[in-house]
């Protein structure tokens, strides 16, 4: 596979369009604050690896998975309130996070925030750090983890010299950027400590939140999937906890109430709708029935809330061909 030489960058005006935006993911991202979405983002393959620097200006949901036996290292540059990466409810600025293959990606990135994301073959990065190191390596392949390191902020830089430095021409680029970010991970992980995800009170109390969240959630979508939109009560009957236990597990993670984190799903499904729909063959009125909006009045009044725009412009941008245009313009 011949590398790309120099980085992509696209601004987009759409949540949905920033996870189209990155194929080597099966990612789904939402909006969950309210107001117009603005985003960047800037990516950059080399030898397999796929480097990727995000920004936008709404607090977002990303959910998915890795493709094939990718990994990933995280690193959030800017942390700002609201932000969560799986059960890790308050992350540090000197944290990195390591997503293993074929583990869920679930997190929450606030708006004005500052995020470096690295996929690589988990395979190579895990051989690797055998040879740096005698640690057994094996056990963080099982599920998302975090760990505490003094080059944190190092990495990021390396990070952010590969996709904004200076171009240079020809295949110099590439084979400098790969042992760069290779180099800059590996020695990053060998002097990290692990954060102590069992014996934690707080940790524990995150992996109790995120999975009933996680559990409602999948719930939620089965329901969406064959047109019911299930109740609270539904949900508590699913995840086996009350009312009160599930608000406080929404809150923390998702910044919403379970009824409010339901009906922004269900609005952002409706957008992804219309901004790929041919206007002559579906409505407004037939996409948001199909996800549950009876009541069109309050739908209308509710998705210009949280998009700044009417249902209607949303399709008429589709129609004329300006919302692919505003919803990934490459800048670079």
């Amino acid at each position: 596979m011949a590398p790309d030489r120099q980085p992509s960058s696209h601004l987009v005006a759409d949540a949905s369009a920033q996870a189209d935006a990155q194929p080597w993911l099966d990612l789904e991202m939402h909006q969950l604050s309210v107001g117009d979405y603005r985003g960047q983002c800037t990516s950059l393959t080399l030898d397999g690896m796929h480097l990727v620097h995000e920004q936008q200006n709404q607090l977002v949901h990303k959910s998915g998975v890795t493709r094939g036996n990718l990994c990933a290292i995280s690193i959030a540059r800017t942390m700002n309130p609201g932000m969560r990466f799986s059960h890790f409810l308050s992350p540090q600025d000197f944290w990195l996070y390591f997503l293993p293959s074929d583990a869920e990606l679930d997190l929450n990135v606030a708006g004005g925030s500052d995020t470096f994301y690295l996929c690589l073959d988990q395979d190579r990065l895990l051989a690797d750090m055998h040879t740096l190191s005698e640690r057994d390596w094996s056990g963080v392949t099982g599920a998302p983890q975090a760990f505490s390191s003094a080059d944190t902020d190092r990495v990021a830089r390396a990070f952010s010299r590969v996709l904004h430095g200076p171009a240079v021409d020809g295949p110099a680029l590439s084979a400098n950027g790969i042992e760069m970010l290779r180099d800059s991970v590996l020695l990053a992980l060998n002097g990290a400590t692990e954060l102590d995800t069992g014996g934690s009170r707080p940790f524990r109390s995150g992996w109790r939140t995120q999975r009933l969240v996680s559990t409602a959630r999948e719930f939620m979508d089965a329901c969406l999937q064959v047109g019911r939109v299930p109740s609270v009560a539904d949900l508590c009957v699913v995840t086996g906890v009350s009312e009160r236990t599930l608000q406080y597990a929404f809150r923390s993670a998702m910044q919403l109430t379970p009824v409010a984190y339901l009906r922004t799903l269900r609005l952002n499904r409706v957008r992804v709708d219309l901004l790929r729909a041919i206007p002559s063959q579906t409505t407004v009125t037939r996409s948001a029935m199909q996800w549950g909006f009876v009541h069109l009045g309050e739908f209308a009044r509710d998705y210009q809330r949280l998009f700044g725009e009417r249902p209607s412009h949303t399709l008429a941008r589709r129609g004329t061909g300006a919302a692919s245009r505003a919803l990934f313009a490459e800048i670079r």
